[in-house]
């Protein structure tokens, strides 16, 4: 496993250095991510707040606070690519479709979803082995 993962914005002006395993990497299908991310469920990978950090473009950063939960979107201003979220417990999750985009469309072994996670909450099935929790 590497030690140290990137993505960028899809105008490069901003590049995101992860470090370390992530927490969790999972589907997220709670009402929280759907709300924030306008998806019908979120695939991600999810680092404690001091393991993620922008490497270039810091400028280009900015952030949309949720004006009821404690969550933010993190994206570019030049191209709108939402970089990363955060969810209540501070974790920064980076979607494994932008780390896909970013990686010649791989995703290493070590960081497919393990799980999906609120799949009781869901509004869309999903047919896989994964554990439904």
């Amino acid at each position: 496993m590497s030690d140290q993962y990137q993505v960028h914005c899809d105008c490069k002006a901003v590049t995101l250095q992860m470090r370390g395993a992530p927490k969790v990497h999972a589907f997220c299908h709670c009402e929280d991510c759907r709300d924030l991310l306008q998806v019908p469920y979120h695939s991600v990978l999810a680092w404690e707040p001091n393991e993620v950090d922008v490497v270039t473009g810091a400028e280009y950063v900015t952030q949309f606070q949720h004006p009821q939960k404690q969550m933010k979107r993190v994206f570019c201003q030049s191209c709108g690519e939402v970089l990363y979220n955060t969810n209540a417990m501070g974790w920064k999750l980076v979607s494994q479709v932008l780390f896909r985009k970013c990686n010649n469309q791989q995703l290493p072994a070590e960081l497919f979803s393990n799980a999906h996670f609120y799949y009781n909450r869901r509004i869309v099935d999903i047919d896989d082995a994964l554990p439904k929790r």
